[in-house]
């Protein structure tokens, strides 16, 4: 910034700077005017240079920088502060992962460096099963997932009746035929009269055989 300097009695308009001769009788000493300087610290110039402001010295501090001073760490790459004379560039490590062929539990996860893809798993599951669509008891495994029987099965039977009541619970599955059997002389003429089986009423009647008192002769009637 120039200033205008008075010297014996002369103004000169403008002056960048001002020399005066040393006292030793050689060489002259040079003053600038850095009072419009904008330089207040070290970390606006390079490490290594100094420069004057406001009448203060100041010596740089920001450090020169090169591409060795770049770190990657996965897809991230970490940049130092500090001054980079010229464009840097810092590859990048590359990778593949391939996924398991069986995923063991409810999921499985893969990483390639900081990169972590998570594989949920679904189950499909195929129950062991009787024939009829069921599971017969007990509990079957098919896909590690346990399954417990919930119906009561009742394979084929043939059901004679008897003398007291018999009961295919609720809720039972019949695996096979249930046969009730039947019986050919189930008719009126075999059953005595006054009883009825299984909706049949008895025609039967008994003989009544009687003797004469006197004549000691039997009648069948």
């Amino acid at each position: 910034m120039a200033k205008n300097v008075i010297i014996n009695g002369v103004t000169y308009s403008n002056v960048p700077s001002v020399e005066i001769p040393l006292s030793a009788g050689s060489g002259n000493a040079e003053f600038f005017d850095t009072s419009d300087a904008t330089l207040d610290s070290g970390d606006k110039m390079l490490s290594g240079n100094t420069a004057y402001a406001n009448g203060v010295k100041y010596s740089g501090s920001i450090v020169s920088k090169s591409g060795s001073d770049l770190t990657a760490s996965g897809d991230t790459v970490t940049v130092p502060a500090g001054y980079y004379s010229s464009q840097q560039t810092k590859a990048v490590a590359s990778g593949s992962a391939t996924a398991p062929a069986t995923i063991s539990g409810t999921s499985a996860s893969l990483s390639t460096g900081t990169n972590t893809l998570t594989l949920s798993k679904t189950v499909s599951v195929t129950p062991v099963i009787s024939t009829a669509g069921y599971i017969t008891s007990g509990t079957a495994t098919n896909s590690s997932v346990s399954l417990t029987a919930s119906v009561t099965t009742k394979a084929a039977a043939t059901i004679t009746p008897g003398t007291s009541d018999q009961t295919i619970a609720a809720g039972t599955y019949l695996t096979g035929a249930q046969t009730i059997a039947g019986d050919a002389d189930l008719v009126a003429s075999n059953i005595k009269s006054g009883v009825s089986i299984f909706g049949v009423d008895g025609s039967l009647t008994s003989a009544v055989i009687s003797q004469d008192a006197s004549t000691k002769v039997l009648s069948i009637s």
